[in-house]
């Protein structure tokens, strides 16, 4: 991308993306605010109603609703995200410890899906034959397998029948492996399919002829000319993916008891823990923005249209 169009574009997508945020804040305001009294639940009416009427004082629920949206707004300019209710630590802490260790594998799942994808989907894509063929299976079957229940298989048969690795918890880089195979298994089979059709697709082109006409060495004609165009739709949906990602992690923590940001998302969900559902939820929005931001950066700089287009 030409540095004077960069500049542009950013501010553009920054902008709208500021917007989209700002409605996800309202929105999760006033939804968690529907859901009930925190300090009920937590209580369970075992203490008298002028201690109750003290804690609801004390974290600002006795205040008019629009006022309390105005104070919350304030608290996230300052980069305060107010404390839980539960534990009376402070919310960006806790999350910001929580998503470190989901990040351990988060990370290695988006990376081992990444890389085996573009080559497996070439490779079916080229190889039109049995290898193609048995791709495309496997692919197939990997679409149409839930997440939660391709958990349950691997706890079954790798920790269960055979024993061979633990199935529950996190610490040694044996308990890393079952959650990051279950959390590469949809995307890794619908990229791979993604992949495969979009380099099939190119291979027909009439600028692919040309390349192979000028005596160009098939590995080079795929690599500098079939994958630069093929793969424009498969970083634009990377990017949109961001937020099925964080959404399958939250259930293959559930199924492996994974100590990470999705645990402490339901606890905070059963508990009506605001501060930690609402910047949890800031969190996701954030993260999807970023990667939609980043995809339509990275679109730019791959096709010459889209900075003319922009």
């Amino acid at each position: 991308m030409e540095p004077h169009m960069i500049g542009p574009v950013m501010v553009k997508r920054v902008f709208q993306s500021a917007i989209v945020l700002f409605l996800l804040v309202t929105v999760l305001f006033f939804i968690s605010r529907m859901s009930g009294d925190p300090v009920l639940m937590l209580t369970e009416g075992a203490i008298e109603p002028e201690e109750i009427d003290k804690l609801r004082a004390a974290y600002g629920f006795d205040r008019p609703i629009i006022v309390q949206f105005a104070s919350f707004l304030l608290e996230i300019a300052r980069g305060d995200f107010g404390e839980s209710v539960r534990t009376f630590e402070p919310a960006s802490e806790m999350v910001k410890s929580r998503v470190g260790i989901s990040l351990r594998m988060v990370v290695p799942a988006f990376m081992t899906y990444i890389f085996l994808s573009i080559p497996i989907g070439c490779l079916a894509a080229v190889k039109r034959g049995a290898i193609g063929a048995f791709a495309m299976v496997i692919s197939l079957v990997g679409q149409s397998v839930p997440s939660f229940f391709l958990g349950i298989l691997y706890i079954y048969f790798f920790g269960v029948t055979l024993r061979w690795l633990p199935v529950f918890g996190s610490g040694s880089w044996e308990h890393y492996v079952l959650p990051i195979a279950t959390l590469c298994g949809y995307p890794l089979a619908k990229y791979t399919r993604l992949v495969r059709a979009q380099v099939s697709e190119t291979l027909t082109m009439e600028f692919v002829r040309t390349a192979r006409a000028k005596g160009l060495h098939e590995v080079n004609v795929i690599r500098r000319h079939v994958l630069r165009n093929a793969l424009l739709p498969v970083i634009t949906t990377m990017g949109v993916d961001v937020g099925t990602l964080i959404g399958s992690a939250l259930i293959v923590e559930a199924i492996f008891a994974w100590p990470g940001f999705g645990t402490l998302v339901v606890e905070a969900a059963k508990t009506r823990d605001y501060p930690i559902i609402q910047t949890a939820g800031l969190l996701i929005g954030f993260l999807v923005l970023t990667g939609s931001i980043v995809a339509d950066f990275a679109y730019g700089l791959i096709d010459p249209r889209i900075r003319r287009s922009a």
